[in-house]
């Protein structure tokens, strides 16, 4: 039995688009682009389109790949899907904490927080939520005032809009 190796798949897709050798490549990557997908914690809604993105990534492998640079096919493959999907990724948390609608729809947070009557377990959320909300202090004034590194702050500002989305829906 003769075995056809990704060199020779590649061969038959870049210079003749041969349909039944990326059908091949796909189903030999299918469960490596599953992973990583996986490893990237997405909500159901994102995933298939994450899906649809490695696919063109796996084509798009296949066009560039060039094996007098002594790297497998593999591992070229998934240095540009890990690329692909980490940017994807970081496009969407991007636009989540750049776009919250929910705000929008509201007069005043600080308002809205003696409505619902939302309270704070944790000291450092209810500063950083006085700070940031009720007094519109930068996020490196925060940070410096507190004593907090700047991931340290805009995590609590995730947590805080989090707790206010459970508490409207």
């Amino acid at each position: 039995m003769y075995k056809i190796n990704d060199y020779e798949i590649i061969y038959l897709i870049k210079d003749h688009f041969h349909e039944d050798a990326f059908a091949f490549m796909l189903k030999k990557y299918e469960k490596f682009i599953w992973k990583n997908i996986h490893l990237l914690y997405l909500d159901e809604d994102n995933k298939y389109d994450f899906y649809q993105e490695s696919i063109i990534m796996l084509y798009k492998a296949i066009q560039t790949f060039n094996e007098r640079y002594n790297k497998t096919f593999t591992r070229y493959f998934e240095l540009i899907l890990k690329r692909r999907l980490y940017a994807l990724k970081k496009e969407i948390n991007s636009y989540v904490l750049k776009e919250p609608t929910f705000f929008y729809q509201l007069e005043s947070p600080s308002t809205y927080k003696e409505e619902m009557h939302i309270h704070f377990d944790d000291v450092r959320k209810q500063k950083v939520y006085e700070l940031y909300f009720d007094s519109h202090r930068s996020i490196k004034y925060i940070s410096e005032t507190l004593h907090l590194s700047k991931k340290q702050v805009y995590n609590t500002i995730y947590l805080i809009k989090q707790k206010i989305k459970e508490e409207i829906s």
